[in-house]
């Protein structure tokens, strides 16, 4: 266990020092002086945006860059320990099926446009407009977003095929088991941040 921490504590400095670095500076703005004269509505856009700031738990005065919104190294890895201990299987499956089918539809968008792409560049080919080598390379650029989007759909599909209890993991396993669950549940949670920290080095520009 000593050791599975000294892990642990270590994959945690490491995710912080290079996400400091891959992701860019968040730059500061002073927050706009409310008007005295004109509340915002409850329900209106002043409201909402509110709302969202304090949900995702950004601050307004000191909002991300753009780019940074966007980059898995600027997001808090999710806590595997955390979900499993405090979901239900019903609410895992649930959340794990509409993470994918939002991803697949969005990798089913661009796959699409990349298909529309190759039947324009194939019609210029046969006008004598572009080069065999435009349409290969575009044609198997598409392939290859066609074979992810197979990838998607078959692990949307079995996840919303399985058949889990409505229950919490811990109140599935033998009180007499918990402790060894728990630190399999640890190491599960550090290979998956590892797993995410070596993906992110990976793409990042300190790797080329």
């Amino acid at each position: 266990m000593a050791s599975l921490h000294r892990l642990r504590g270590w994959l945690s400095r490491t995710l912080t020092i290079w996400g400091s670095r891959l992701a860019p500076p968040a730059p500061v703005v002073e927050p706009a002086a409310p008007s005295p004269s004109v509340p915002p509505a409850p329900d209106g856009p002043a409201f909402q945006a509110a709302a969202a700031g304090s949900d995702s738990g950004v601050s307004r005065a000191n909002p991300p860059a753009p780019l940074a919104l966007f980059s898995p190294s600027s997001r808090e890895p999710l806590s595997v320990e955390e979900a499993v201990l405090s979901r239900s299987m019903v609410l895992l499956k649930r959340e794990a099926g509409d993470s994918l089918a939002a991803l697949g539809a969005a990798h089913a968008l661009v796959t699409s446009a990349r298909l529309s792409q190759v039947q324009v560049v194939r019609e210029r080919v046969e006008r004598g407009e572009e080069k065999p080598e435009a349409l290969a390379a575009l044609a198997a650029d598409y392939q290859g977003w066609q074979n992810d989007q197979v990838r998607l759909f078959d692990a949307m599909a079995l996840v919303l095929r399985m058949v889990v209890p409505g229950a919490t993991t811990l109140e599935l396993i033998d009180p007499q088991l918990h402790e060894q669950a728990r630190a399999h549940l640890a190491s599960l949670s550090a290979e998956y941040q590892r797993g995410l920290l070596m993906e992110q080095f990976r793409d990042s520009p300190l790797s080329s």
